[in-house]
């Protein structure tokens, strides 16, 4: 099929993933909104991943190959924000599904309502689900139109939904990003926040539809769905924390609702990843690695700001912790 406009720039950044994309792949072409460019980054796979890919640009003049070394998911979505042509922008991981009618329900809300974003629903799925099993499309999906993003994505969406920040439930305008981008230094993890955070607060209203429109697999390569990994989450504090503080904290005109609520957000996410989920674990080493960062970043401006925001709970397990009292930590914890 060739679509000389098309409509929805569908953004997939692909590495090593042999497995699960041609089924992605398929569940994108089987669409029945067919005014959409489907942009594949090959971001550096050493796989059968470009095989595939060259499958689909091939047969079909809708999907576009674009190669670039590995940089992470973040750069290959940029370079996917920057040759997309579409009207709307939609993200969607590599080893995930969408039902057939995903595309075609998120724009006819979006145009409907004139609204900046749609999004939808989410439903996890395992290793084995096959594209056979998506969900049809059913006439008794409800919409709801908020009008005061800022205020209502956090008190209506955020408040109701864990899972409020992923991003590939939800379809874009291209204007309304304007020149938001993903945090490059973010590779593999924390890049969605920051992309939301932004997004909303670039939009003047969004809908939300009780439609699934995306299904993420659990599997053996998703970089976050696969338990606690402590190198990689330090990595993420340390660039978000300072990212955050010259962003929004030191930005005189920006929203302070957004302020709020970036750090209400990722000053628990610190803690979590610096302290609470450490205190989990056996490994001294992990304790060891979380203390010389928290003894790095302690007392830099950024860092303080983000301790304004912890409770004097967190404030207390922060102190025990850098103090190296791991034990009276844990003791702490198991009767607080």
């Amino acid at each position: 099929m060739n679509i000389k406009t098309p409509v929805i720039s569908v953004i997939i950044p692909i590495y090593n993933d042999e497995l699960y994309l041609r089924d992605a792949l398929l569940s994108i072409q089987q669409q029945t909104f067919a005014k959409f460019e489907c942009i594949c980054i090959n971001d550096g796979s050493v796989d059968k991943s470009e095989e595939i890919i060259d499958e689909f640009v091939k047969a079909d003049s809708r999907f576009i190959k674009i190669n670039r070394p590995n940089g992470g998911v973040s750069a290959a979505r940029n370079t996917g924000i920057n040759a997309a042509n579409g009207e709307y922008l939609f993200f969607m991981d590599h080893d995930d599904l969408i039902p057939a009618y995903t595309l075609k329900r998120l724009y006819d809300v979006a145009v409907e309502y004139n609204a900046d974003m749609s999004r939808g629903r989410m439903m996890m799925i395992a290793e084995d689900f096959r594209l056979e099993e998506l969900p049809e499309y059913k006439d008794d999906s409800k919409v709801f139109y908020y009008n005061n993003p800022l205020t209502h994505y956090y008190k209506h969406i955020r408040g109701k939904n864990k899972r409020w920040y992923y991003i590939w439930m939800c379809l874009f305008k291209k204007s309304a990003i304007k020149d938001v981008k993903f945090v490059e230094e973010l590779r593999s993890g924390g890049e969605d926040f920051l992309f939301t955070f932004d997004t909303v607060a670039n939009s003047k209203s969004f809908v939300q539809i009780t439609d699934v429109v995306a299904c993420h697999r659990r599997s053996k390569i998703s970089v976050t769905q696969n338990g606690y990994k402590p190198k990689l989450f330090f990595e993420i504090s340390q660039v978000v924390i300072p990212y955050i503080y010259e962003k929004y904290a030191l930005n005189n005109n920006i929203d302070k609702r957004l302020v709020w609520w970036v750090y209400h957000k990722e000053s628990y996410a610190v803690y979590r990843f610096l302290i609470r989920n450490v205190l989990k674990q056996t490994d001294i080493q992990v304790y060891k690695q979380a203390t010389e960062i928290l003894l790095h970043l302690a007392d830099t401006p950024a860092f303080n700001e983000v301790k304004k925001w912890w409770s004097f709970r967190q404030k207390i397990f922060y102190r025990l912790f850098i103090s190296r009292k791991y034990n009276i930590a844990r003791k702490f914890k198991s009767f607080s």
